[in-house]
């Protein structure tokens, strides 16, 4: 009896010792989960942002392929002139009311009830031409290719930002015959 008296504390303290250890593992566990979900939430957040340049891109694609003269392009606003356009596409500065515009891009936010919206700027790069060398052409399938008229070339700079404010910015250049 002596004996089991001795060893009642020691039964409780080893408890104690595995309850620690398991609750640690537990802590250990949820905080894997939540930087899991962290990282999740960033990935999708980049390729909304990413989503939302690309369809300001399309739309801005659509836009030149509606105008019928370039009389509206000039030094500031969002449609600029060849070299005019804004130094740093990453200035807060190039993304205000002042040189870009804001469009709703038809794609709903998190809630479902949101529109998102991206932001852009287009600018003239210049005329790409006929510079096609004749011996390079391969009169074989019939069509020289020698003749097109000039493209004007456009620059777009999209802008466009996910739901927990991740920012991706686009560049591409589009043609269009005028």
């Amino acid at each position: 009896m002596n004996r089991f008296s001795r060893q009642r504390g020691a039964v409780l303290i080893v408890s104690l010792i595995i309850l620690l250890v398991l609750t640690m593992i537990g802590v250990s566990g949820a905080r894997s989960v939540m930087m899991g979900e962290r990282m999740t939430f960033a990935s999708r957040d980049a390729k909304v942002a990413l989503e939302v340049a690309e369809s300001m891109a399309r739309q801005g694609e659509a836009y030149i392929d509606g105008i019928a003269d370039i009389s509206g392009f000039g030094t500031t606003g969002w449609l600029r002139t060849a070299g005019d356009g804004p130094d740093d596409i990453f200035a807060d500065a190039t993304w205000t009311d002042t040189n870009s515009q804001e469009w709703d891009v038809g794609m709903k936010g998190a809630d479902g009830s949101t529109n998102l919206k991206g932001r852009i700027y287009i600018e003239m790069a210049g005329l790409a031409s006929d510079d096609s060398n004749a011996t390079d052409v391969d009169l074989s399938t019939g069509n020289t290719g020698l003749e097109f008229e000039d493209t004007r070339v456009f620059k777009i700079v999209t802008r466009g930002q996910g739901i927990g404010g991740t920012e991706r910015v686009i560049v591409t250049l589009y043609g269009r015959a005028m």
